[in-house]
């Protein structure tokens, strides 16, 4: 069962980055697209956020039953792997995926507001603005070490 369990953590992570890697791509190409109405198109490509939500569920409790019916549960790296875990999540949901919704709107009010011919100027500068955020960097950097701090210490577990 435990072979299992792991054969599942491990497949549904893949899964998840392989949706999630998508969401990161769109993420990072808003910041190099001037245009707003070509930007919504990226919108096309990017999972839905309730695909990725079950993906991440289905690892965790994959992940989370193996623990348990090991030893492991009583280990500090499997408690650890969980709370850097949580602190990704926390600040992908926060910085990342609210991110996509400042994007849209920005986007939307620069292309309707060129459509319309009314403030296209100031809908250009706000879409400029929320393009150019850190957000997506950040939430990279975070991704990224975060899921290196995880691999690190289901790999070697130290403590």
């Amino acid at each position: 069962m435990y072979n299992w369990l792991i054969f599942l953590h491990i497949l549904f992570a893949l899964l998840f980055m392989l949706a999630h890697g998508a969401q990161a791509a769109a993420m990072l190409k808003f910041r190099t697209e001037p245009d707003p109405e070509r930007s919504l198109t990226f919108f096309n490509i990017v999972p839905d956020a309730t695909m990725i939500r079950i993906l991440t569920a289905a690892m965790g409790i994959a992940g989370l039953l193996a623990a348990l019916i090991t030893d492991w549960w009583r280990q500090g790296w499997v408690w650890a792997s969980l709370a850097v875990f949580l602190i990704i999540s926390y600040v992908m949901y926060k910085f990342g995926g609210g991110y996509f919704g400042l994007i849209q709107d920005a986007a939307t009010r620069a292309v309707d507001a060129r459509k319309t011919n009314t403030n296209a100027e100031a809908a250009l500068k706000e879409y400029n603005q929320v393009r150019n955020s850190a957000r997506p960097m950040m939430v990279s950097v975070v991704g990224i070490a975060g899921l290196a701090i995880i691999l690190w210490l289901m790999r070697f577990k130290p403590f």
